[in-house]
């Protein structure tokens, strides 16, 4: 990922890992640990290649509490309430 995005020419460097925020520990535990588990068995060969990422340190997995989740009102039907308050945050 790192290597796509310097070629791109946008940011001169990238010194370190692009950051993904999740608020999904399952996930953020399969992206980090190659330890094999009877739940994980149904994940695509195509999902392993975060895993790979991370393991390059290309990637950085980060814990983000899902009420803090700007990406929610993109993914999920919320509340009014919270779009507003997430609204808020970032104006």
């Amino acid at each position: 990922m790192k290597n796509y995005i310097q070629e791109l020419g946008v940011i001169p460097s990238i010194a370190e890992p692009v950051v993904i925020f999740c608020d999904n520990n399952g996930a953020i535990t399969q992206a980090k640990e190659s330890r094999f588990h009877h739940h994980s068995k149904h994940i695509l060969r195509c999902y392993h290649l975060l895993r790979e990422m991370v393991s390059r340190g290309d990637v950085k997995m980060d814990r983000v509490s899902s009420a803090e989740n700007t990406a929610d009102p993109l993914t999920k039907r919320c509340r009014k309430l919270l779009i507003l308050s997430i609204w808020k945050r970032w104006v």
